[in-house]
């Protein structure tokens, strides 16, 4: 059976969670019997800090919100446009990332590629555009949507480009 230590994140040995660096002061712990793969802090002075690592924003993909979304595709002119919609906590969004960088690198003389997050402060405008689930991708031409796609699929993605640039 494999125990998990609550406080460092390590499973029997193995690494912290993935993307979290976990910084511990003298932890107190109690042995208690409540359960032999549970151990709690015997007091509140176990100072802990959770750091996320993020990705770096990538070259040619730009982060917008809600206040210069319009006025970013109008700026585009004739060239496609690709807007990601995703949200932090979104599994799919983060794997197809990379996936992303990549085509923002290749394709960017010709599609420029935007994300948008789907959180709190431009939630309006996801109401608005009615981004229901993440990812999405909107793709825009003279500030018209041309198409659009659901979910983390880069073939069916990269498909649609082609088609429309």
């Amino acid at each position: 059976m494999q125990r998990c230590n609550v406080l460092s994140g390590r499973v029997a040995g193995r690494a912290p969670f993935p993307g979290v660096i976990r910084h511990l002061k003298s932890p107190k712990l109690s042995a208690s019997p409540v359960a032999p793969w549970t151990r709690q802090a015997a007091s509140t002075d176990v100072a802990t800090t959770v750091t996320t690592v993020t990705a770096p924003p990538a070259a040619g993909l730009t982060e917008i919100n809600q206040t210069n979304f319009y006025s970013t595709l109008e700026a585009a002119g004739d060239s496609l446009v690709v807007v990601d919609f995703f949200t932090d906590w979104c599994g799919p969004c983060k794997m197809i990332y990379p996936d992303l960088v990549k085509m923002s690198e290749e394709l960017s003389e010709n599609v420029k590629f935007y994300k948008l997050n789907c959180n709190k402060s431009n939630k309006d405008l996801g109401k608005k555009l009615q981004i229901r689930v993440a990812p999405t991708f909107h793709l825009y031409k003279r500030s018209e949507k041309v198409a659009e796609m659901t979910g983390a699929k880069v073939d069916k993605l990269r498909a649609l480009i082609d088609m429309h640039m």
